[in-house]
């Protein structure tokens, strides 16, 4: 029998809190991203996610397509840790010795994956790698969801990753650039240059915190505070001249308080990220997808193939 072709691009599927996204990109040498489709389900109790999911397989025959997925904040790690001075088959071997005592769950129920630290290495110092730690359950339940709804999930992620995707299309980009997001109870600060990330920093304020919160200043100040202290560290540790540009997306994008908060307390150029300038589309996005779905339309850029 002869195999069936595989759909063009990678397709990111999420699974949100409300609802399942789905975005679906093509990259061609020489020419901008494009997202050839997105859509969001939600999830109710007449519609499970594993029934959304169905149907979205289904939909877009995500069975001939290469997928992707994002692991959520709770069942991962990120840490920046000496590379030890082992050959390249003992890496992960070694590194294992090294953070498990650095997380919050078993070593044993632990993946590893590993990428370099950009920029040269400086004398005295020894070189360091960013090391994700990923609960091997949580791996194995988003594989078994996935694959039980007819989904062809070829690659898992981490946001970190994602919005560096996203960043590397910024023209900002090329002398570095720092980019912050708000999901619903965390927030995200990346900077990155030349489509390398240095640094990522989590933050412990969301969208649910400033909307709950009677005097939303004082959380201002502390996504402020957070901001400068990675671009600091940025500018000491890695020896590289000051980022100036602030890029704010996802839910950030769209609280203008926070946006003239953020202009009003650093010395950078603070703007909104904009898509359009950055992707082509074949179709309009639902009504306010563009800022839910950021994450996802990270993971469907993504140009490696190596899986978590």
């Amino acid at each position: 029998m002869k195999k069936r072709q595989t759909l063009p691009g990678l397709t990111a599927v999420g699974l949100g809190g409300d609802g399942v996204f789905l975005v679906r990109m093509l990259r061609e040498s020489g020419k901008r991203p494009r997202i050839l489709h997105w859509d969001f389900r939600p999830v109710s109790a007449d519609a499970s996610q594993d029934k959304v999911l169905s149907a979205l397989a289904r939909d877009y025959d995500l069975k001939r397509a290469r997928c992707t997925t994002l692991l959520d904040v709770a069942d991962y790690q990120l840490l920046l840790t000496e590379a030890p001075d082992v050959h390249a088959d003992e890496l992960k071997a070694a590194l294992r010795w090294r953070v498990k005592d650095l997380i919050n769950f078993h070593i044993n129920d632990a993946s590893l994956d590993v990428f370099d630290l950009p920029g040269d290495v400086v004398p005295g110092r020894a070189r360091e790698m960013y090391v994700v730690a990923a609960r091997n359950s949580a791996i194995q339940e988003r594989a078994d969801t996935l694959d039980a709804a007819g989904i062809n999930l070829d690659i898992i992620d981490i946001p970190e990753l994602a919005q560096r995707n996203v960043a590397s299309l910024l023209p900002e980009d090329a002398n570095g650039v720092a980019m912050l997001t708000l999901q619903a109870s965390s927030g995200l600060v990346t900077l990155t240059r030349q489509g390398l990330m240095y640094l990522s920093r989590t933050l412990n304020v969301g969208t649910e915190t400033l909307e709950s919160a009677i005097e939303q200043a004082g959380y201002y100040d502390h996504i402020v505070l957070e901001v400068q202290r990675s671009l600091d560290y940025y500018e000491s540790h890695f020896r590289e001249a000051p980022i100036r540009h602030l890029v704010l997306g996802g839910a950030a994008a769209g609280l203008p308080p926070l946006i003239e908060h953020l202009r009003a307390n650093l010395n950078m150029q603070v703007s909104v990220l904009d898509l359009s300038q950055l992707l082509d589309c074949d179709t309009t996005p639902p009504e306010g997808l563009q800022l839910r779905c950021l994450a996802h339309i990270g993971a469907a850029l993504r140009q490696e193939v190596k899986a978590l």
